[in-house]
């Protein structure tokens, strides 16, 4: 009996360890599938450095080929888009230069159709365009796409499908591709809404 209860301690205690380090650096990101082990606080940070890094030089005087950035924790890896490879190696070295020790091997470059330099002024005019209500209908945010293969807008669910509001973005942004996503208008802390009229 006293053997029986001294495993079942042993079982809790055992338990319990692994719920606190669940709690702990497990509650950073990681793969679902069990396919990775969770990826450690240090790594994690290093991955946040090298994307902060990346994306100064990016914003700045790579936006030419600069497209986007995505933190894939489970592959321990920044894929950094951009529309050509070489450049992308040469914001890397830049990104290293003003940023030493950070962890360049990480990075991941993968192909994208449109640089910043191109969308950041596309996504501006659809927001002045939003906010002054001179679209056909409600625009609630307009954003560059995770892969930077072109531009997100947020409208009502008629708006998705409306031929007005993609005429006259089209008319904004020219050949850009841009998707329609149905969404609530997004609200400052006033509750007013921050782009277009508001939803119907």
């Amino acid at each position: 009996m006293t053997r029986h209860h001294s495993t079942a301690t042993r079982t809790t205690v055992l338990l319990l360890g692994l719920l606190l380090s669940a709690c702990g650096s497990g509650a950073l990101p990681h793969a679902g599938d069990g396919a990775a082990p969770p990826i450690d606080a240090r790594t994690y940070s290093a991955l946040q450095d090298l994307e902060s890094a990346l994306g100064e030089q990016g914003r700045a005087d790579f936006k030419d080929t600069f497209g986007a950035l995505q933190l894939d924790p489970a592959g321990r890896r920044v894929v950094l888009f951009a529309t050509d490879e070489g450049r992308a190696r040469t914001l890397l070295e830049a990104a290293s230069k003003a940023h030493p020790g950070i962890e360049t091997s990480y990075t991941a470059i993968r192909k994208c159709q449109y640089s910043r330099g191109t969308v950041d002024p596309a996504v501006d005019l659809i927001a002045a365009a939003a906010a002054s209500n001179r679209l056909p209908a409600p625009v609630h945010s307009a954003a560059v796409l995770p892969d930077g293969s072109g531009i997100k807008v947020a409208t009502t669910k008629a708006g998705t499908t409306s031929k007005d509001l993609k005429d006259a973005v089209a008319e904004l942004v020219g050949d850009i591709r841009v998707s329609y996503e149905e969404s609530l208008p997004i609200h400052n802390l006033d509750a007013t809404a921050t782009m277009g009229a508001p939803m119907k």
